[in-house]
């Protein structure tokens, strides 16, 4: 019994990293998608654009040379297909697995698919910040860890209301 809650565990941690990952491809590929970089990306809901959309926000705030966004898109364009082959590969692999018992025979195999896919898109997704990294200026670099603690203080000052920001726009009565 003890073996299997530790293969159960293992599954369940490479299940939620694959998924997590997969989400964060997920929002590359919608910034890849986008049209004008000035324009903001429509507010999602869904936890598994959150951390890539904090990115682009942040990189939004960073007053970028047209040159920049236009480089930054070519960097988003490009990896578009690669994120998306990683994100179908790790959707196939996850119902793989969910249709496997721990104790088949194949599912060593699935897993290391899965520890291997994930292993590529947190590589993938590393470079493609290196290369957005590179089209930024000193100055703009050390403006991410300030902007994005400005961010994580309001995130906290809406949670610890209870309410969300604009609460008061959406609370207006109806006649």
């Amino acid at each position: 019994m003890n073996t299997l809650n530790r293969v159960m565990d293992r599954k369940r941690t490479i299940l939620i990293a694959t998924l997590a990952i997969a989400g964060l491809a997920g929002f590359a590929v919608q910034a890849a998608t986008t049209t004008d970089a000035t324009t903001p990306a429509p507010a999602t809901h869904s936890w598994h654009g959150h951390h890539h959309g904090h990115f682009m926000h942040v990189l939004k705030q960073l007053n970028l040379t047209a040159e920049q966004q236009t480089q930054i898109k070519g960097i988003m364009a490009s990896a578009k297909t690669q994120f998306q082959s990683l994100r179908s590969s790790v959707r196939s692999n996850h119902e793989a697995m969910e249709s496997t018992a721990p104790t088949d025979a194949g599912y060593p195999a699935l897993l290391a698919t899965a520890k291997a896919n994930a292993a590529k898109q947190l590589e993938q997704m590393s470079s493609v910040k290196t290369q957005i990294y590179a089209v930024l200026t000193p100055t703009q670099i050390a403006q991410i860890p300030q902007i994005m603690a400005a961010d994580k203080a309001k995130w906290q000052q809406r949670h610890q209301n209870g309410a969300p920001a604009n609460s008061a726009s959406t609370t207006g009565s109806t006649s």
